[in-house]
Order: structure tokens, then C-alpha cells, then sequence
């Protein structure tokens, strides 16, 4: 009981529902019949037609300058993780400060360094849990411009690859690419869910709210947001006037 001292059946309820969105928004989203309906899906097709087309040209700068700045974009999240790991376990010895200070803010549950210290360290393993994703899209990012610059083209050497065997090539560094852009896109999804623990240290009902809430984001992302409309061909000529620039 003393290792559950200051904790309330609500929190049981919001960390098991905490648990089920997340792997649940990533079954739906990855592994389910409807991810073929997703945002990551229909890029997937625009991953294999830039291979198709950067196997059939010549100087590849273009490419490899597209991506760098994808490999900038993950080496920035790779390294705030690291930031924000490093923060969170300096924040595990000022628990009796913390709990103090939260003690005084309204509505608050969080008045015990066990507390603390478990929410601490759950949003520290989230973070931890995204810098490996992160990590290791980087470098799969890296193999992909290795393979690019491996991909079959016409020299003095070897004869001029034919139609068949470009395409081959660039549908499986395409996938690749899907591949190194997944493990990004499930780094950006914990940085989401680690907004709903903050939450938790105001109370477990917030926690809740603030699950339910991300995870209406995340789906909305995912299935309804007006890149996809528009890149699927789904948006009116009503919705293209509108004056709206979101998603």
C-alpha cells in the first residue's frame, strides 16, 4: 500500500485508458485494414513516385538535398528527446519542492513524492521510448541515401538498365523510405501522448480528458485532415475558397 500511497482509483482508470489509445491509435493506424485510409499511407504512393524519379536521373542533388532537410527535421527530435529525458530525471531529485509547489495550485492530486516520481518517469520513458524511434529513422534516413546513390544507371561500364529494372529499384527504396518515415511518425505520435501525462500531474480526470482529446487529434490527423482531402482528391471546390489554412 505505502508504494500506492497518494494514488486514486482514477488514476488506474486514466493510465489503462492512457495505454489503450496508444496502442490502440497505433494498430488502427499501422497494422489495421484501415490504414490504406491514412495520411502516411497516401504519401507512401508519393515515397515510390520520387524514387521512380530519382532513379531515372542523372544528377541526384535535388535529392539528396530533399533528404538532408528530411534528416534535419529527425535529428532535431532526436535531440530534443535527449534534452527532455535529461530534464525529466534532474526533476526526480526536486520531488518535495515539486509536490510543495503543486500542493498549492487548485484541483491538484499530486501530493506525494510517489506520485512524482511515477509520472516523472513515465514521461520520461515516453520520451526515451522516442528518441529510439527517432535514432534509428535517422539512420535508416542514411541507408536510404546510400541506396540511392547505389540505385542501377547507364556508364561505360555497364549497359543502360532497363524500364523493368528501374522500377524494381525504386519501389524497394520507396518502401525503405516508408519504412524510416514510419519510425518518425511514431516518435511525433509519443511526443503527442506525452502531452496527455502532463496532464496527470494536475489530476487523473485531466489525464483522461487530455488522453481523449490527443487522440481525437491524432485520429483526425490521420483520417480527416485537409492535406489528406486534398491529396486524395477529396476536397470541393467549396472547401478549396475557404479561407482556411488548416488541417
Amino acid at each position: 500500500m505505502n508504494a500506492l500511497a497518494g494514488f486514486d482509483p482514477v488514476d488506474a482508470i486514466a493510465v489503462a485508458l492512457f495505454l489503450i489509445a496508444w496502442l490502440g491509435h497505433s494498430y488502427i493506424v499501422s497494422r489495421s485494414p484501415l490504414r490504406t485510409r491514412t495520411l502516411s499511407y497516401a504519401m507512401h504512393a508519393y515515397r515510390l513516385r520520387w524514387m521512380g524519379n530519382t532513379v531515372r536521373r542523372k544528377v541526384k542533388i535535388v535529392d539528396a538535398a530533399i533528404q538532408n532537410g528530411l534528416q534535419q527535421g529527425v535529428l532535431f527530435f532526436a535531440s530534443t528527446s535527449i534534452l527532455l529525458i535529461g530534464a525529466l530525471l534532474a526533476a526526480l531529485g526536486a520531488g518535495e519542492q515539486a509536490v510543495r509547489m503543486l500542493g498549492d495550485l487548485p484541483f491538484t492530486s499530486t501530493d506525494t513524492r510517489t506520485e512524482w516520481e511515477a509520472k516523472v518517469l513515465l514521461a520520461a520513458g515516453i520520451f526515451t521510448y522516442a528518441f529510439f524511434k527517432f535514432a534509428w529513422s535517422y539512420r535508416l534516413f542514411n541507408y536510404v541515401i546510400i541506396l540511392i546513390g547505389a540505385g542501377p544507371e547507364e556508364d561505360n561500364a555497364n549497359p543502360p538498365p532497363d524500364e523493368a529494372q528501374l522500377d524494381e529499384w525504386a519501389t524497394r527504396v520507396g518502401r525503405l523510405h516508408s519504412i524510416a518515415g514510419y519510425h518518425f511518425t511514431a516518435g511525433i505520435h509519443a511526443y503527442f501522448h506525452a502531452l496527455s501525462v502532463t496532464a496527470w500531474f494536475v489530476n487523473g480526470w485531466a489525464f483522461i480528458i487530455a488522453t481523449v482529446w490527443v487522440s481525437i487529434v491524432l485520429y483526425r490527423r490521420a483520417f480527416g485532415s485537409r492535406f489528406l482531402r486534398i491529396l486524395t482528391d477529396r476536397e470541393t471546390d467549396t472547401d478549396l475558397s475557404s479561407p482556411r489554412t488548416g488541417g
